[in-house]
């Protein structure tokens, strides 16, 4: 029960900040019309207990199933089981990002449906399934984070080169809407678990470098 206490006062830590600002907003400079502020009270509500019990929750059971699956992973010693199965754990793990769903249907219905949501959601978490791969192989190889990251963005920007300015702003979008309540606890925790399967005594930073 402490544990779940402890999560309500951390979503609330976040929360309440930009409550107040909206409060002070509504009863000065701009007030909400109608019933609508009552609504946002209700909401915050709802969003500190939900997202409190949804943390305990993530304590619980998916740090600990997410440090297992990266301790499986570094068992192998076949680089391409390696990347393979850190493409599959990621990409199913941002299928279920529950950001990225509501990201992918504005994005749909911004572009009058001209693309499904479910086919955003797909090549975006194909792209952080492949990532995440590649994370594997570097922590085990022991790869220098900043190299990595300096390789990565260099093709991601000569690749910005060749794409309409619309869909920058949806791929930085993406790539914020991954990294929610679902996906950066698994994540943490599965690079974690390589890193400690491999010897590392720089977890963290690989963990937090895999995120």
């Amino acid at each position: 029960m402490n544990i779940l206490l402890d999560k309500f006062k951390e979503v609330s830590l976040s929360v309440l900040p930009i409550t107040l600002i909206v409060m002070i907003l509504n009863f000065t400079i701009a007030p909400v019309p109608g019933d609508l502020f009552w609504r946002f009270l209700i909401g915050v509500v709802l969003i500190i207990t939900g997202l409190g019990i949804f943390f305990w929750g993530v304590d619980l059971g998916i740090n600990e199933i997410g440090a297992q699956m990266g301790k499986f992973v570094a068992k192998s010693s076949n680089q391409a089981v390696v990347f393979l199965l850190g493409l599959f754990l990621g990409f199913i793990i941002s299928v279920a990002e529950p950001d990225l769903l509501i990201l992918a249907r504005q994005v749909s219905d911004a572009m009058g449906n001209l693309l499904s949501p479910f086919f955003i959601v797909a090549v975006v978490s194909l792209g952080v399934g492949t990532m995440i791969g590649f994370g594997f192989l570097r922590i085990l190889k022991d790869r220098p984070l900043n190299r990595f990251f300096m390789l990565v963005y260099a093709i991601i920007f000569i690749m910005m080169i060749f794409v309409s300015q619309e869909f920058h702003a949806v791929a930085f979008d993406s790539s914020g809407a991954t990294t929610g309540a679902m996906t950066t606890p698994f994540i943490l925790v599965m690079g974690l678990g390589v890193s400690m399967m491999k010897g590392s005594t720089d977890g963290e930073k690989d963990s937090f470098g895999l995120v």
